[in-house]
């Protein structure tokens, strides 16, 4: 049966003390999404992309944490029968529910906005602080009424989707997993909305040439959009809106270094468990 996801299980003498540096090592390496669970830190990672090198990175940690690792081969039809297990309601405030189909729906006037997402292989159900982030900034800071959007690593779609629910006229939304893009059209069938207007898998190379977009998000991390968000601003019209997270407070120096040159200039900053979420906005 065919592999596709790599669970790198990360054991140590104190959970509370190494799990967010432990995570901070990692994130330089490519894995999709971190979880913690019964004390030891996951990262999770396409099999195609998994470098044991990246074990390495903990190396000069590793005697006094403790560090014990595990790589655990993970199979595409058993993913889903975990989320279930695990997946539990997100209550972004009184702004949004984000719950599964096998949720009970909450009541309509709990929460400004719910969202039904099944995230199949796909990051984003607003567990992670920086999807919260992400969508608490969305909700606060920018009128999406008839704008035209792009969820750059659209994961499960949730953003997109929440722009779509706030009024963006198209939505844009791309990934390099191909199941990101299957999830993020039945997440949006599943909400009952119109689907995104393109929707491919790929990098910043998949951006259609000539697409300008009011408001571009990325939820990713660092070291991409330290390369690409030259690329992103291409494509931001005059006067346009990013929201990024995928970091840690402590990069926004570095980040600010690229978004500056860029004509961006940062609107608010929100942090939360460690993340970070900054809202730009482009100097006409």
């Amino acid at each position: 049966m065919e592999t596709t996801y790599i669970g790198l299980e990360v054991r140590n003498n104190a959970p509370d003390t190494w799990n967010e540096i432990i995570l901070a090592l990692l994130s330089e390496f490519p894995f999709d999404s971190f979880e913690e669970k019964d004390e030891a830190l996951w990262a999770y990672i396409p099999a195609k992309d998994f470098d044991e090198n990246a074990l390495q990175a903990l190396d000069d940690i590793r005697e006094a944490a403790g560090i014990h690792t595990i790589i655990h081969e993970m199979e595409k039809q058993n993913w889903n029968e975990t989320w279930e297990k695990q997946f539990h309601p997100v209550e972004i405030e009184d702004i949004c529910y984000i719950y599964a189909p096998f949720h009970e729906k909450p009541r309509s006037d709990a929460y400004a906005h719910t969202m039904n997402i099944m995230p199949k292989m796909a990051f984003g159900t607003g567990h992670h602080a920086t999807t919260w982030l992400m969508i608490k900034s969305m909700y606060l800071d920018y009128d999406f009424n008839d704008k035209d959007v792009l969820d750059m690593g659209c994961g499960t779609g949730v953003l997109a989707l929440f722009a779509r629910i706030r009024g963006a006229a198209s939505v844009h939304g791309i990934d390099i997993d191909d199941w990101a893009i299957e999830n993020t059209f039945e997440n949006f069938a599943a909400n009952h909305l119109q689907a995104p207007e393109y929707a491919k898998c790929g990098n910043r190379e998949a951006i259609p040439s000539e697409a300008m977009y009011d408001c571009i998000l990325a939820n990713i991390n660092r070291n991409v959009l330290l390369e690409d968000l030259p690329v992103y601003v291409e494509h931001l019209r005059s006067g346009g809106t990013v929201f990024l997270s995928g970091f840690y407070p402590h990069d926004i120096p570095v980040l600010e270094n690229v978004w500056k040159p860029l004509g961006l200039q940062i609107q608010q900053q929100r942090e939360k468990s460690g993340w970070a979420c900054v809202v730009l906005k482009h100097q006409s």
